[in-house]
């Protein structure tokens, strides 16, 4: 016996249309991409325009900082004149605040006279510097080396940053001859973005304060910072945080003094070593153990240039006071007349000596 199923109308089956909906699902994550990108080219034009803001007032060195540049220039430009310079003076901004070209030629009959200080310079970076570009620029026939208890601290933070920016400057790798293609790109992109330019500043935003002052005496540019004593709570944070932590000697940064002593020896030049004066009540204590740091420091330069029979001026004996400075390692006006003529009567008795 069979029965029939009464008919009933079953609904069609639902067709998709993949193409149209994967096109749809296209056009939607093109159309946020598109808004994303928008977005950010926004974000990115406005920060440039910031940038440039900026940068109007900053510098745009080569080197590691825009002194450097300038000091490049400075002798590259005696070196084309073809002007002799007798006396070269080397070592961080102590020294570099601290003596004027024509006061030191003045004071001791120099025919020439180039303050090749840089400021937060290292042994390693004042060897780099004075064998790389100081000395085949100027050719001198006698060489300072001012020192302070920072210089010869291997575990420095603040000598090794500033080495490496200066190790890994444009300006050093152009001109040895060594730019690298990204060195060049870099270079390139900083003529065209400002953003590019205030790069160093934005990693180190402390460094337009402490690295970035003006240059030195004797250049018609520089400024005291002050007169009266009154070290700045940042360069005190940062000397005991950065340029004195972890007090340690004997290593990289000695056995970089020694190699530049030995090689400007090897060329015929005379070198002089000159202890730096300093403020000791507030110094001294910004070692991490104190002024047995520093009387350490001491002893190590004592055996060094006794071993190499070196003439030796302790700018430090002077009965100096706060009167003469600004900071605890930085001299101010009054204080840069009486160092001048303390290096020339030094010279005089070390060299005849």
């Amino acid at each position: 016996m069979s029965s029939t199923l009464p008919e009933t109308d079953a609904p069609a089956p639902t067709v998709i249309d993949t193409e149209q909906n994967g096109m749809a699902s296209f056009t939607g994550l093109n159309r946020r991409g598109i808004k994303t990108a928008v977005i950010v080219l926004a974000v990115l034009l406005v920060v440039e325009l910031v940038a440039r803001v900026l940068a109007s007032g900053l510098p745009n060195p080569d080197w590691n900082f825009a002194q450097t540049d300038r000091k490049v220039a400075e002798m590259q430009a005696l070196a084309d004149a073809g002007q002799e310079v007798d006396l070269v003076l080397l070592g961080n901004s102590s020294v570099n605040g601290a003596f004027t070209n024509d006061g030191v030629a003045a004071a001791t009959g120099a025919d020439g006279v180039f303050n090749a200080g840089l400021d937060g310079s290292s042994m390693r970076q004042t060897e780099d510097w004075a064998l790389n570009v100081v000395v085949p620029l100027l050719s001198p026939e006698t060489v300072v080396i001012g020192l302070t208890s920072r210089d010869l601290n291997d575990a420095s933070s603040s000598n090794a940053d500033v080495f490496r920016d200066y190790l890994n400057s444009r300006g050093r790798a152009r001109f040895l001859g060594e730019e690298t293609a990204g060195q060049r790109i870099q270079r390139a992109m900083s003529e065209v973005s400002a953003l590019v330019r205030i790069s160093p500043f934005l990693r180190d935003p402390a460094s337009l304060i402490t690295q970035y002052n003006p240059d030195g005496p004797g250049t018609g540019e520089f400024v005291l910072p002050g007169e009266d004593y009154n070290p700045r709570p940042l360069d005190i944070t940062r000397t005991r945080e950065r340029a004195l932590n972890d007090y340690s000697l004997g290593g990289i940064e000695l056995e970089s003094l020694t190699r530049l002593v030995d090689e400007l020896e090897a060329q015929g030049i005379t070198v002089v070593i000159m202890e730096m004066p300093y403020v000791a009540e507030d110094y001294l204590e910004l070692h991490p153990n104190g002024a047995s740091d520093y009387e350490a420091y001491r002893a190590v330069v004592a055996e060094f240039t006794a071993e190499r029979n070196l003439p030796y001026i302790d700018l430090s004996a002077y009965p100096w006071t706060t009167n003469e400075f600004y900071d605890f390692l930085h001299v101010n006006s009054a204080g840069i007349a009486i160092i001048n003529q303390l290096l020339a009567d030094g010279l005089a008795g070390a060299l005849e000596g």
